[in-house]
């Protein structure tokens, strides 16, 4: 950090002439000769220079004790020393002592305005203590001040580095290396600017050139091992890494990368010493806790690693302190790893999703946050839009990535049942956690009762900035009744190319066939549809591009077109005797486009967005009769065009106001402007406010509540970029187009020990429902008013490394208007399942689930406006066994669902993912990560 220059001992001293020599070696990196050329200095010198000169040089080689002794008798010489008060404070960072640190570092400049070392100084402990813009304001100052010193526009491209101002960074370590181009410092920081852009042989080359400088510095040589790994060269740039740890092994940070490395390769148990090392020598760096936490998760240990990542979240304040030394690789493979599996695992959703919103609300703009909400979302139920726009999100903020993109990951309304099913996700936690160009294959097969079979499959690839999966699905059942079979298949291509470290674009396209009988699962069993088909097939093409202005300025943009057609069938029996068969054909042809800008400074975040959505859709009725009618006018048409196409327009803003750290608001509103031709939806344009409130008076508690509007609009597969939850309450439900809603909430999630947690949530929903009157003589487009009161607690309990027990209760109730009510006119229903999960470091697994139900209702089965009363309780047993196999190549899961085969009556209030059937279950499921 001191920069000297030869010229500076200029009296004609002996001493003077060995400084003059020592600082000759020193820029030329060369500090063993730098400090013999100092072994014949005679002692003392009682000149504050020379001892904050060498207080530096034993800085460098990491003899604190000693250059603090020099730094003392430097300040004792010249109180106003502030080249010695800037290395004190640079001490300090590095211990920690922030709040020291800025307080040496603001004196060190009070006695010399002109100091650029002072100014480096004081750049470290402001972005210590989070102050990035006070950081880049004292560096900006400090090139100002000596526009010649190399080491000032090394820490200035550090610091735009880790702002993700890469270009800048760049230009700024080119002149550094210019202005002194002896210095392995120089040389390192370039090579690290270059690996930002993913420019491997440039970084590579800088790395050789700055090691050749100083053969001791380890920090060049991790930089080089991290350009191999990019490059595909795992082993060979482990073996680089494993250097640098033997040239500095009091390294946490580079033994974090040494245990990343190692995880790389698959080599296992050496990846665990590495973090338990890095956790030792750097107690607040969250790094090493964070990457244990994916380790442990991986070798079935979920128990432990949730502690692990509970303690990297519980020091992730002390990240800028790591993010000062040097940004590195930007971590960004580990960031799109699968940490939500932890949580999943444990069967602790709910742990995820506070996470997850904590966040996202942070920081809009962190796609593994959303990518993470995406995987939590997967299990619960009538989140499915808050699930795949999620993952949208996610696919839009992200570099190029390994990640594999399931088919059926970004489809929703799948009807598969989700509790470890076919229906449950599981290839994100293979994700490797460095970026390198590689292709990875995924496989999964699914074999059941009911001659149940899936198969699943992802190719993905990254190549420099290029990156692909392409995924195909299969899913078969002949299901639990007659006329209850599904027959699934999807494809999926993903293209990304990164044109620059700010712009990116991607190209996606999706294929979804179906043909299927009556799947909805109904309280009344006799309300089975036997002789019900439809058959679905659907084309998707999507382009995306992020343009990022600066750290603090994204713009997203999305167009998406779909061509769908889906066939739909009955033969009966229907109410009224003289209809023999329906046919529907359908025919939706939707374009939409969405821009999204995300905005950041300081304590202030802000969301915009505009999108507008055009639906061109034709529904075509087919009726015939057992017995001949009249002609229209006099009898009804047998066939009946109808129009259901729409046009709307949203605008939005949302945005989050850190008024303290532990106090988040989030104000905000959008607008929706919808012309509808379908004569079930009416043309409105609606404003709609949001408010929320997340509150964390202690790290352990978390206070949410919130109000908002919400208007249904037509989303193509139920995707959008507009956000999905305020406070944490889901804004969008499976509502009917036009549905206006309005949502009031609040909650409290507590962590009580390290390993209890507990939480409640209780909202409403005011819903106005059009719906189309036929009891006039002309058809009428009304609204009807529904209520829905939801509520969720939980309490999750860790008491061993291999225990996870899990109590939860899910509460609905419905009420409806009799006018129309869509089968229910009232409903109450409530779940308890608990939960016992065994985990072994052998990598085998068990889990029993056991739920009680309770359902009561009105529901109107068959005649309209004809209400019958229903209820049932019951008990379901789930049981399930799993095995990791070594290395991470997968696992084999054995289960059955509804053990006892359980007979009930039950009411799916999210029919289109149903989460229980009332018939025994048994499956076998394998899924294979391959290299």
């Amino acid at each position: 950090m001191l920069y000297v220059s030869p010229d500076s001992w200029q009296g004609g001293a002996p001493w003077q002439a060995m400084a003059h020599t020592s600082t000759e070696h020193y820029l030329r990196g060369d500090l063993q000769q730098a400090f013999a050329s100092l072994a014949q200095v005679p002692e003392p010198i009682r000149d504050p220079r020379f001892l904050t000169y060498r207080a530096a040089l034993l800085l460098a080689v990491g003899r604190v004790d000693e250059a603090r002794q020099d730094l003392e008798h430097a300040t004792r010489l010249d109180a106003n020393a502030s080249d010695a008060l800037a290395l004190q404070s640079i001490i300090a960072v590095v211990q920690d002592a922030k709040d020291q640190a800025l307080t040496i570092a603001q004196q060190a400049v009070q006695q010399d305005q002109t100091s650029a070392t002072a100014r480096i100084a004081l750049s470290y402990a402001q972005q210590a203590r989070f102050d990035l813009s006070g950081a880049r304001t004292s560096l900006e100052k400090a090139v100002q001040l000596d526009p010649k010193n190399a080491l000032a526009w090394a820490r200035f491209a550090e610091l735009l580095s880790s702002e993700g101002k890469l270009s800048q960074a760049l230009q700024a370590a080119k002149r550094a290396v210019a202005l002194e181009p002896g210095i392995s410092r120089t040389h390192t920081v370039l090579g690290f600017a270059y690996l930002q852009q993913v420019k491997t042989l440039e970084a590579s080359a800088a790395f050789a050139k700055a090691i050749v400088l100083d053969q001791a510095d380890p920090l060049p040589r991790l930089g080089l091992g991290l350009a191999k790994i990019r490059d595909g060269r795992a082993t060979a740039g482990s073996r680089d890494i494993e250097t640098a740890a033997s040239l500095d092994p009091n390294n946490a940070l580079i033994r974090s990368y040494l245990g990343k490395a190692y995880f790389e390769d698959k080599r296992v148990k050496l990846d665990e010493r590495e973090y338990r090392t890095a956790k030792t020598l750097d107690p607040n760096d969250p790094t090493p806790w964070f990457y244990d936490a994916i380790q442990k998760q991986t070798n079935n240990r979920p128990v432990e690693a949730l502690r692990d990542a509970q303690q990297a979240i519980a020091l992730n304040d002390h990240r800028a302190v790591y993010r000062s030394r040097l940004l590195l690789d930007a971590d960004l493979a580990a960031r799109s790893a699968g940490l939500a599996r932890i949580y999943s695992d444990l069967g602790f959703q709910q742990l995820a999703l506070v996470e997850g919103w904590k966040s996202v609300n942070t920081d809009p703009s962190n796609f593994s946050a959303h990518r993470f909400l995406a995987d939590s979302y997967a299990i619960l139920p009538r989140h499915q839009i808050a699930r795949v726009s999620e993952l949208l999100q996610s696919q839009l903020l992200q570099p190029t990535n390994l990640t594999p993109i399931q088919p059926r990951l970004a489809e929703s309304n799948l009807f598969l049942i989700s509790a470890g099913g076919p229906g449950a996700l599981s290839f994100n936690e293979f994700n490797p956690l460095f970026n390198r160009d590689r292709l990875a294959l995924q496989l999964g097969g699914l074999f059941g009762e009911d001659d149940t079979r899936a198969g699943e499959g992802v190719l993905s690839g990254i190549y420099k900035k290029l990156s692909f999966s392409l995924g195909y699905s299969h899913f078969k059942t002949d299901g639990f009744r007659q006329n209850n079979d599904q027959d699934d298949d999807i494809a999926n291509a993903f293209l990304q190319l990164e044109l620059t470290p700010q712009t990116s674009l991607q190209f996606e396209y999706r294929y979804w066939g179906t043909d299927k009988g009556d799947l909805q699962l109904r309280f009344f069993p006799d309300q089975v549809h036997l002789t019900e088909r439809r058959t679905d097939d659907a084309h998707l093409y999507r382009l995306g591009a992020r343009h990022a202005f600066g750290p603090g300025s994204i713009l997203l943009g999305s167009l998406v077109y779909r061509d769908a057609q889906g066939h739909l069938t009955d033969q009966g029996p229907f109410p009224v005797p003289v209809l023999q068969s329906i046919g529907i054909q359908q025919t939706t042809r939707a374009l939409g486009a969405e821009l999204q800008h995300l905005f950041r400074t300081g304590a202030f975040h802000l969301s915009t967005g505009v999108g507008h959505v055009d639906v061109d859709a034709r529904d075509i009725t087919t009726t015939t009769f057992a017995i001949p009618l009249p002609p229209p006018p006099v009898g009804p048409d047998p066939v009946q065009p109808i129009d259901r196409s729409l046009k709307q327009t949203n605008v939005y803003a949302y945005s989050h106001i850190s008024v303290l750290k532990e106090l988040l608001f989030t104000v905000g509103f959008s607008t929706d402007i919808l012309s509808s031709d379908n004569p079930n939806v009416e043309s409105i344009t609606q404003f709609n406010p949001k408010f929320g409130v997340t509150w964390s008076p202690v790290p352990t508690t978390t206070l949410r509540a919130g109000v908002f509007r919400v208007l249904k609009r037509p989303l193509i597969t139920d995707q959008t970029l507009e956000p999905t939850q305020v406070a944490g309450l889901n804004q969008f439900f499976d509502d009917a187009n036009g549905t206006k809603a309005w949502r009031y909430g609040g909650a409290i999630d507590q962590q009580i020990t390290q390993e209890l947690f507990a939480g409640l949530e209780i909202s409403r929903r005011d819903l106005e429902v059009p719906f189309q009157d036929v009891s006039t003589p002309t058809p009428v487009l009304r609204m009807v008013d529904w209520k829905e009161y939801l509520g969720r607690a939980y309490l999750f309990w860790t008491p061993h490394p291999w225990v996870a027990l899990r109590a939860e209760y899910l509460y609905e109730h419905f009420d409806r208007e009799k006018a129309f009510t869509f089968g229910i006119r009232e409903l109450d229903t409530s779940r308890v399942p608990l939960g016992v999960h065994l985990f072994h470091p052998s990598g085998v697994s068990a889990r029993l689930t056991t739920t009680y139900v309770h359902q009561r209702g009105d529901f109107e089965p068959n005649l309209p406006g004809t209400f019958v009363t229903g209820k049932d309780d019951f008990w379901l047993v789930d049981l399930a066994l799993n095995y990791r196999l070594p290395k991470r190549y997968g696992f084999i899961a054995l289960g059955v669902n509804n053990l006892f085969d359980q007979k009930f009556r039950y009411e799916d209030t999210d029919p289109n993912n149903p989460s229980i059937q009332p018939a025994r279950s048994f499956f076998s499921r394998i899924t294979l990560a391959l290299p």
